[in-house]
């Protein structure tokens, strides 16, 4: 009976320890984007935050924002915090047709187990469902 508890234990622990992966967004984007207009783009998003050159004959609308992450210690208190900037640039060539699209969006990609949470929740519960098995 304890095995079988030890047993249950260890693998509920390892199946909790699954997360999410997050892919880049951009080829979503991409389908959705390319070979529409700027004013479609404009319509969609509002105005950009800012407008460049591509380099060569066309420009980039680019709407982007920052936040600041802050990584934090058990207690709470703050580690240390970085600036992210999170964008979205639309390519256009001279005839205003967008050909490119670049994104700092993340989208989940399903859940995929996650060994190193594995590893450190198994190391945790085992001494204590070992305890608890001896009683």
């Amino acid at each position: 009976m304890k095995r079988i508890v030890l047993f249950l234990a260890v693998i509920l622990s390892a199946v909790s320890c699954t997360t999410y992966r997050y892919v880049s967004a951009t080829p979503d984007l991409q389908s959705a984007w390319i070979g529409k207009t700027h004013a479609d783009v404009v319509r969609a998003y509002g105005a950009p935050t800012r407008e460049c050159s591509d380099g060569a004959d066309g420009y980039i609308l680019i709407y982007e924002s920052f936040r600041t992450h802050y990584d934090t210690w058990m207690d709470g208190s703050i580690n240390s915090s970085r600036e992210i900037r999170d964008f979205k640039e639309f390519y256009f060539g001279p005839d205003h047709i967008c050909y490119d699209v670049r994104s700092s969006d993340r989208m989940p990609d399903g859940r995929v187990f996650n060994l190193m949470n594995t590893v450190w929740s198994v190391s945790l519960a085992l001494p204590l469902l070992l305890f608890l098995v001896t009683l």
